[in-house]
């Protein structure tokens, strides 16, 4: 008898595998309540406007830099979404959860739905531009007000797990967007701290 073939191994189908049984588990993990409070915590609208709170926080103590900081934040924030969008997607095209699995639940249209074979369609989802977004925010924020850290890095995790519980990213896709967001979010630091006082606000 001849020699059984060795199966290559391959971390990149393994990492796979393990991405797609995070995401079953994650999804399946239901509650009444997550179901009302998750697709808010993926609402640009509520993301802005919980950040934009300290925004204003920063600009009533700073003026006219205060408004100068934040628009700074604004411009590295959209730069983000410009790299997560139209460069690191197109590049990946890792097409959404929902276009090839099955058997999990979906937030979609403004309503829960229980996704039994794969919708049709084209969507790119590594990484997550909502996770990418909100890091480089949240690095950001916490750079300026440093007292609130935890809760922005808090509130970044939960905008993250939303994406998994609504069924259209995988957790690789978020821990992907969250360290790419980190990561422009460090470098506009400098940036930033080019226009900030001594005083903190």
């Amino acid at each position: 008898m001849g020699d059984m073939p060795a199966t290559k191994f391959d971390p990149i189908l393994l990492l796979e595998l393990v991405d797609k049984k995070l995401f079953f588990w994650l999804n399946h993990q239901r509650h009444p309540l997550l179901d009302q409070i998750m697709p808010y915590l993926s609402d640009e609208r509520f993301i802005y406007a919980f950040f934009g709170v300290f925004a204003v926080i920063i600009i009533s103590s700073l003026k006219v830099r205060g408004a100068a900081l934040i628009l700074g934040v604004w411009l590295l924030v959209m730069g983000s979404d410009l790299v997560c969008g139209k460069v690191l997607k197109p590049y990946f095209k890792r097409p959404r959860p929902y276009l090839v699995l099955s058997n999990f639940y979906l937030y979609k249209n403004h309503r829960w739905q229980l996704i039994k074979s794969p919708l049709k369609g084209e969507s790119f989802s590594l990484p997550s531009c909502h996770a990418t977004n909100v890091a480089c925010a949240a690095t950001l924020f916490a750079s300026l007000l440093p007292r609130f850290s935890l809760l922005f890095w808090a509130f970044a995790l939960a905008v993250g797990y939303s994406r998994v519980y609504l069924g259209v990213h995988y957790p690789f896709d978020v821990l992907a967007g969250f360290l790419v967001g980190a990561f422009i979010g460090y470098l506009g630091r400098f940036v930033l701290a080019r226009f900030k006082t001594e005083s903190e606000p």
